[in-house]
């Protein structure tokens, strides 16, 4: 049984992330310095493996010959950690230290441009008393310590004939965090926020769904626990594009759409990492500073000149009741703009059917019948356009039909319960291969068609 490195990853990239914020004698840098190397033991006891080695190919981290595409996409600065080192991944040996971690995660918030070659970058690494942690040639290298060999089969095989659609929404993807983890990380550290890049990566997202959201949506619903802050904007957003989209709303307006999602909970970025990240209930006090997040992200994006009303609304108001209650407290008086509306929608909705440390996800059904349960939460229209636009099975949901075929969602139907599948294996649950994938509208007027039997979670 091979054992994925998610979680190894997400320490990585937080290390990183972290160092770049503090120095390196900071409690939350040694906190995860100390952290990755317990970890790392007990991944590889569980995998009887006496090292780990991350392959990076192409900004893509691989592990086995596998392509790891959750943790690509939020391990991008692992990534670009290796392109700046000239090399084709880490082997990381079960007895690294705490210590090497900190120099590692130091090194990696301290290089800002490429160096000359494997030969440098390699006796940085020694300088800084880094033992334990290897630097592998690049892919192409005889000497990859992945071994091409190894490769040769599912690696190459795979990923030679590299699905261009997926690859090109995980690059989308790994952009996307990328700006909300820099804006929360840059609001962390006091620099302005790059209004710039939150529009373009927006456009991008805008121009990449046009023939469809499948692709994307699978994608995003990769469980970083320990970055949900970062994947829950990015999802919002897309959820906000999708529903925009379906509402015929013009590119500008999706573009803004999808920046206020994005931008959304900039104000977490000043709320304790403590109560942020709790993995229980917050008391009394711990969840009054955590709604003062609304209005400390609306402030941030009022320094802005060049940051939309529209996103300022949506981090002012996404906690907002259409009955008035919610926080932060506005005036009887104050209105509402429909599309902030919507975003407390798509707010509401992500959270409750994501994974977070402290719950399991809800199923979109279960999350309907709490939304339409909490009597005056939400505005009527904008929950409306929202369930017809997502339906009870939103795109990149995988679903088992009642004639035993399997496939993914690529888009709502009229009917909440009859989805478009793309079907991708037979009735006695054979893959089929790639020519053989075929779109069922489970709302046609034909005879015969199946029904859903299950939602795989």
């Amino acid at each position: 049984m091979k054992h994925d490195p998610d979680e190894l990853v997400i320490l990585l990239t937080r290390g990183i992330s972290q160092r770049k914020m503090y120095f390196a004698e900071h409690p939350k840098v040694a906190a995860i310095s100390h952290s990755f190397p317990k970890e790392l033991v007990s991944f590889l006891e569980q995998s009887g493996s006496k090292s780990l080695f991350l392959g990076v190919v192409d900004r893509k981290l691989v592990y086995h010959g596998t392509y790891l595409i959750g943790p690509s996409i939020v391990g991008s600065k692992l990534s670009e950690f290796a392109e700046f080192l000239r090399c084709g991944g880490f082997l990381f040996q079960s007895v690294v230290h705490a210590d090497e971690m900190t120099q590692f995660f130091t090194l990696a918030s301290e290089i800002a441009e490429p160096l000359a070659h494997l030969a440098e970058a390699r006796a940085l690494l020694r300088e800084r008393g880094i033992r334990n942690i290897e630097l592998s040639p690049v892919y192409e290298d005889p000497e990859h310590f992945g071994g091409l060999s190894d490769f040769a089969g599912e690696f190459n095989g795979e990923l030679a004939d590299d699905n261009d659609g997926q690859m090109a929404g995980m690059f989308l993807c790994q952009n996307l965090y990328d700006t909300v983890d820099t804006a929360h990380t840059g609001s962390t550290m006091g620099y302005s926020l790059d209004i710039d890049r939150a529009r373009e990566e927006s456009g991008k997202l805008v121009d990449g769904t046009r023939e469809g959201f499948m692709d994307i949506m699978q994608l995003v619903h990769y469980p970083d626990f320990d970055t949900y802050t970062v994947g829950h904007s990015v999802r919002v957003a897309l959820l906000a594009t999708l529903v925009g989209k379906s509402m015929n709303l013009n590119d500008e307006t999706l573009l803004e759409l999808c920046m206020a999602g994005l931008l959304h909970d900039v104000g977490k970025s000043q709320i304790p990492d403590e109560i942020l990240f709790k993995p229980g209930r917050l008391d009394v006090e711990e969840r009054d500073i955590m709604e003062t997040h609304a209005r400390i992200g609306a402030e941030i994006l009022m320094g802005h000149e060049k940051a939309s009303m529209l996103a300022v609304a949506g981090a002012w108001g996404h906690h907002l009741r259409s009955d008035g209650g919610g926080y932060p407290k506005a005036p009887e008086w104050a209105g509402r703009h429909f599309l902030t509306q919507l975003l407390q929608v798509c707010d509401v909705f992500e959270a409750l059917t994501a994974i977070r440390p402290y719950k399991p996800p809800f199923s979109p059904r279960r999350v309907y019948e709490i939304m339409v349960q909490d009597e005056g939460a939400f505005d009527p229209t904008a929950l409306g356009v929202f369930v017809r636009a997502v339906g009870l099975y939103p795109p990149g949901s995988r679903l088992v039909l009642t004639d035993g075929t399997r496939g993914i969602v690529t888009a709502a139907g009229n009917d909440p319960e009859k989805p478009v599948v793309l079907i991708q294996s037979d009735r006695e649950g054979n893959e089929l291969p790639a020519e053989m994938h075929h779109e069922v509208d489970l709302d046609a007027e034909a005879e015969d068609l199946p029904a859903v039997e299950e939602l795989l979670m």
